[in-house]
């Protein structure tokens, strides 16, 4: 396989995997969530997140934006976390997932070229 052509695949199943473990993460909030009654904010930014999700698979920028949105809330909460001393280890996980959202939905990375009229998957196609 060429090189250029696997960058392109790799590239795909990236973009499709980690929005799927996005989604996956907006779905188990409600699935784990307790039958209550009660809407809380946390259910706001689970929604807010597979909407986001859902924009950003449409290659429309606002997903994008809102993606780093949501990523800079909770990378925000888990700052908060260590100031008051009750961080705890299983938060870097979720540190590393919410600061490669930012990161890679961001300016620097070539997922933004996705959003432009023709995306780095319509160039490949455009340039064979």
């Amino acid at each position: 396989m060429e090189t250029e052509k696997r960058d392109v695949l790799l590239g795909m199943i990236t973009w499709w995997g980690f929005h799927a473990l996005l989604i996956w993460m907006g779905v188990r909030h409600f699935l784990a969530r307790p039958v209550d009654g009660n809407f809380l904010l946390s259910d706001v930014f689970a929604g807010l997140l597979l909407a986001a999700c859902v924009l950003s698979l449409l290659r429309l920028t606002i997903g994008r934006i809102m993606l780093r949105l949501i990523a800079v809330f909770y990378i925000s909460q888990i700052a908060v976390q260590v100031w008051h001393g009750t961080f705890q280890w299983g938060s870097v996980t979720d540190l590393a997932i919410w600061a490669y959202t930012l990161y890679s939905f961001g300016p620097s990375s070539w997922r933004h070229a996705l959003y432009t009229p023709l995306g780095v998957f319509g160039k490949t196609k455009t340039e064979q």
